[in-house]
Order: structure tokens, then C-alpha cells, then sequence
């Protein structure tokens, strides 16, 4: 992962793997409030693409989070997961954001459940 800039809140990556290749997403939350994303490597090699913005916190998002720095990776974590993009099945770091592991499956039946 790349090193963050004073202008950068929060970075994670998410990859994606098939039989045709890896490809790593890298998400930002910047000092302004900008929440972005890019294809950042094909198979581990370096691509260059254009930031493509998400969404944009308001101020009292971005107090929250300048609260505890902790939260940045959960919010993003959270964003990346909406659009589709696996983040790797860690416990701990669903434990930090507050979600039991398997919670986000739980979670679902019982929506479909409800329906």
C-alpha cells in the first residue's frame, strides 16, 4: 500500500482475482471531504487511471472522522463494499468497525426475510 500524503485522511485496497488477472483498487479519503478511487494495478503491475470521485462528506462527516482516525478505513471499507469491491475477510477489521464476522450474510436474510 502506498505511503499516505498530509492531504490523504485514510487509503485502503481492494483486489479482485479471476483466471484472467489481479486487478487492486486503491481508495482515499482526502483532507477535504473527497472520497475516490482508481484501478491501481493490473497483475501487480503499476497502472496510472483517473481518480474517479464517490462521494463527498459533509462537514459534520468530516468532524466525525477527524474524531477518530479509525473510522476513515470503515467508512471506506464501507463505500468499497457498497460498489461491489471484496475487501479481504479479515475478524479483526469487522470487529473494529463494529460488524461480527458473517454479519454482513446474517444481515441479508434478514432483509430478504422481511420481504
Amino acid at each position: 500500500m502506498a505511503r499516505q500524503s498530509a492531504r490523504e485522511i485514510g487509503q485502503i485496497e481492494s483486489t479482485y482475482t479471476s483466471d484472467l488477472g489481479q486487478l487492486t483498487w486503491a481508495w482515499v479519503l482526502k483532507a477535504d471531504g473527497r472520497v475516490l478511487y482508481r484501478l491501481s494495478h493490473i497483475n501487480g503491475r503499476p497502472e496510472r487511471n483517473y481518480w474517479r470521485l464517490v462521494y463527498q462528506l459533509n462537514a459534520t462527516e468530516r468532524w466525525q472522522i477527524e474524531q477518530d482516525s479509525g473510522r476513515a478505513a470503515g467508512l471506506l471499507a464501507r463505500l468499497a463494499e457498497e460498489r461491489g469491491h471484496h475487501l479481504p475477510a479479515n475478524p479483526a477489521e469487522q470487529r473494529r468497525r463494529g460488524q461480527p464476522a458473517g454479519s454482513r450474510r446474517q444481515a441479508a436474510r434478514a432483509v430478504s426475510s422481511l420481504t
